[in-house]
């Protein structure tokens, strides 16, 4: 908990047997940390690279619900409401 302290990072979730931490910085940094756990066992990481957010009240936008037989050609460049 005190390395965790070290790199400013977050413990959020406690057990007997893991913590689960949290941080954030540039890619030396989190591998540093990384690097100085490995000894005490990383079960599973996930690194979801740069995020951006939007600070304040940001309006929701409204996508209209898709037809199950949209196709790619329906769809003109936009593919804000479509999933993998």
């Amino acid at each position: 908990m005190q390395l965790v302290d070290v790199y400013r990072a977050r413990i959020v979730d406690v057990s007997p047997e893991s913590l689960v931490i949290e941080t954030t910085g540039t890619e030396d940094k989190i591998d540093s940390l990384v690097e100085v756990l490995r000894p005490y066992g990383v079960i599973e990481m996930a690194r979801t690279g740069r995020v951006a957010m939007a600070r304040g009240i940001v309006a929701a936008r409204r996508i209209a619900p898709r037809r199950a037989s949209t196709s790619a050609s329906e769809i003109n460049g936009d593919v804000s409401s479509c999933s993998v």
